[in-house]
């Protein structure tokens, strides 16, 4: 998105959600417009149309917001527990084949299981505490579909200051 466009997006915010006041309107347009560089005006601006129209509490939307919106569309997002029902799946054939089944996994769901030997490893463990492991995986996953909304060059930055 361009500078200009990014205020376009503001000034709706600030049109359909006028308690929503900057203190400083140049600070805003610059940290949003460095935020939403990486995305589409179409996008951004379909996400605001979704999130304003489908918004209930009366506050505008944050930029994580709206990227998330955007994310959502362009993917098919499984909830956390259609994404553990996927591991259950996955498991009951993963003695042998955990590879396979491991590839077979969305990517969301495969970063939250790690590998896919902690697969076997799961498909193997005697007395396993399914809530246990299912707890630690939903809470891995969730935050794993936080990191897809982002932008491929932001994760490449991201990438870049962790080594």
């Amino acid at each position: 998105m361009t500078r200009e466009e990014t205020k376009k997006i503001i000034r709706v915010i600030m049109a359909t959600f006028p308690n929503w006041k900057p203190a400083d309107l140049s600070s805003t347009v610059d940290a949003w417009d460095i935020m939403l560089k990486f995305y589409t005006y179409k996008d951004i601006s379909i996400a605001l149309k979704t999130y304003t129209l489908a918004s209930r509490n009366g506050f505008a939307p944050s930029v994580g917001e709206l990227a998330g919106i955007v994310y959502d569309f362009k993917n098919s997002k499984l909830n956390d527990s259609e994404a553990w029902g996927l591991v259950l799946k996955a498991m009951k054939n993963s003695s042998y084949g955990y590879a396979e089944e491991f590839q077979k996994l969305p990517e969301a769901v495969q970063r939250a299981v790690g590998t896919a030997e902690n697969l076997k490893e799961l498909a193997l463990t005697e007395n396993i505490n399914l809530q246990v492991e299912s707890s630690n995986f939903k809470k891995t996953y969730r935050a794993e579909q936080s990191q897809l909304c982002l932008p491929q060059k932001i994760k490449d930055e991201i990438k870049m200051i962790g080594g």
